[in-house]
């Protein structure tokens, strides 16, 4: 299901300190994202979203005509042109989409459609590296959907996707480009990290390109690496693939890197030197005479296992948690001074949110800490409310240096603190009701709601719970209490959706597909509200066997609904 959503909006210009379009997914997959990011196509102009699981991209819809299904099937010899136009005329008849009913009339198989799918996918993502195909911002949305749940083919290699992409559209023009983005170190040391070792296979190299690898892997200087037999275009697209993946160190961390024996080259060569079998005995070296086998010693009392170090992370979140616990101020907590404007304030905070944001934990194999670092990361957001606030920084500076108290008579830390537990307190709530929880999911949202009450997304799930939890009374006294909530505030996606449901299972048909299609249309990320609609849809037709399909598109052929009004071949 959906949910509240944590949503932010980054920059995709890496000139105004944004962050480049295959940085942006390499920092998806390390952090295991699922969610929505949301793009903006410029041509043809429309609003576009990716679909990612695990930091996998599974589904997008961006707009490309030449990346039809279909005529990707076609091409790579899946299916003949009539078996295309008799799936195309099933599906103008509106009996799903064009990848099932190929499946349901047999003219494909579920291996073939995850991989034309798979493909498509790619295909259209690498549309977006293109400069100027996009607007130079996305907005992130940690999210569940149900796109890639069941199918793991339709996942794309993100390695892969990040040197196609680049190969495709960072041409001539685009060496610029990458050097502009990389800097100054360019120019110096480069050597690749030894998780090149481990992942290069995965990128899809050109064999020709294992000179300029192997280069990368020891460690060479741009200067060096340019020889009159080395395309720069290409070794620009594979140091600038690598770098993206955060497989490549620059400069003085190169060097550093290089005389540490930290590179792919030291990480091969250590692979080959540990999986290397054991030398097997001499046969002429025979065993001696076995001996009496001695009195065992008593076994010494084992020494206890000595305490972990904490390292560099918990140590700064140990001294951040500790400002917390003195009530430092939002100065203070940022490790600014009292005249710190607002340039030094973003800066402090981008750096301390990226380090202990909550839900990059896990992927960084810290989900143990989750507890403490949702405090903490409370504590910094409140302050970077105040903070990000002229007139509230104005009056706490005035209060600090008259020697008063950092938060006497300013209650923004307090709603900024309650908002953000709430937000915490409803994507856990969110879960709880995935996981049929009912009760627990209930009192999560009501403890959300008691801090903030005018969150009407919270208030229309916990209208819900508590009638599956089923204490609250029956289907049709909830359906009115939503019926409340949406005439108070009818863009509310959560309570039409949550309506729906309710609809459903009095088997009000009619009502639910009007609820579901009004939250759809609200939020058309909304993967829950569409799927229903499309199950209604199917059940309202019967069974979707492939004799139905094809009975039903020759009845509406005849009728004038057919493949050659809807569905003309440009």
């Amino acid at each position: 299901m959906t949910g509240p959503a944590a949503a932010r909006t980054i920059s995709l210009d890496p000139a105004a300190g944004g962050i480049s379009l295959p940085r942006l997914y390499f920092a998806l997959l390390r952090q295991r994202f699922t969610g929505i990011a949301t793009l903006t196509q410029r041509s043809p102009a429309g609003e576009r979203s990716v679909w990612f699981r695990g930091g996998m991209p599974v589904f997008t819809d961006w707009a490309s005509a030449e990346d039809r299904l279909g005529d990707l099937l076609l091409r790579a010899g899946s299916i003949t042109e009539a078996d295309l136009q008799r799936a195309l005329t099933a599906h103008a008849s509106g009996n799903g989409l064009l990848g099932e009913i190929l499946v349901a009339l047999e003219l494909i198989d579920e291996p073939t459609r995850s991989e034309a799918l798979r493909d498509q996918c790619m295909r259209k993502l690498v549309h977006g590296f293109a400069a100027g195909a996009i607007e130079p911002t996305v907005t992130i949305t940690a999210i569940e959907h149900d796109k890639g749940q069941a199918d793991e083919l339709v996942q794309l290699n993100v390695l892969a996707l990040l040197l196609h992409g680049i190969t495709t559209h960072y041409t001539h023009d685009g060496s610029e480009a990458i050097a502009a983005e990389i800097g100054p170190a360019l120019a110096g040391e480069l050597v690749a990290t030894p998780a090149l070792a481990r992942y290069e296979r995965q990128f899809g190299f050109e064999p020709e390109d294992a000179a300029v690898l192997g280069a990368l892997a020891r460690g060479v200087s741009m200067a060096n690496l340019l020889t009159p037999a080395t395309d720069p275009v290409r070794a620009h697209q594979i140091i600038y693939t690598l770098w993206a993946a955060q497989m490549l160190r620059t400069g003085d961390d190169a060097i550093t890197a290089i005389a540490s024996g930290a590179t792919a080259a030291a990480a091969q060569q250590q692979g080959v030197t540990t999986g290397a079998p054991a030398k097997a005995p001499s046969p002429a070296a025979a065993a001696p005479a076995p001996k009496p086998a001695p009195k065992p010693a008593p076994k010494p009392e084992p020494k206890p296992e000595p305490e972990p170090k904490p390292d560099a992370f918990e140590r700064e979140l140990a001294a951040l948690e500790a400002k917390v616990a003195a009530q430092a101020d939002p100065f203070a907590l940022f490790g600014l001074e009292l005249d710190a404007e607002r340039k030094q304030i973003r800066a402090a905070w981008a750096e301390l949110s990226k380090t202990f944001h909550p839900d990059a934990l896990e992927g960084a194999g810290r989900a143990n800490l989750r507890a403490r670092v949702e405090r903490v990361f409370a504590a910094l957001s409140e302050a970077y409310g105040v903070l990000s606030d002229k007139d509230a920084r104005a009056r706490l500076r005035e209060r600090l240096a008259a020697g008063g108290s950092p938060d006497a008579g300013d209650d923004t830390a307090v709603v900024i603190r309650n908002a953000f537990e709430a937000e915490l307190l409803a994507r856990d709530a969110d879960k709880l009701l995935l996981a049929r929880q009912w009760a627990q999911a209930a009192e999560q949202f009501a403890r959300a709601l008691a801090l903030s009450p005018n969150d009407i997304d919270v208030d229309a799930a916990r209208i819900y719970a508590e009638f599956r939890r089923g204490d609250s009374g029956d289907a049709s006294s909830t359906i009115a209490k939503l019926t409340t909530l949406l005439e108070h505030t009818p863009n509310c996606a959560r309570a039409h959706y949550f309506k729906g449901l309710l609809q459903v299972g009095i088997d009000d048909t009619a009502s639910a597909k009007q609820s579901f299609a009004a939250a759809l249309a609200l939020d058309h990320r909304n993967i829950d509200a569409e799927r229903q609609l499309r199950a209604i849809n199917l059940r309202e037709r019967g069974p979707n066997s492939a004799k139905a399909i094809e009975a039903k598109a020759k009845d509406d052929k005849k009728r004038g609904f057919g493949l050659r009004g809807l569905f003309k071949k440009s």
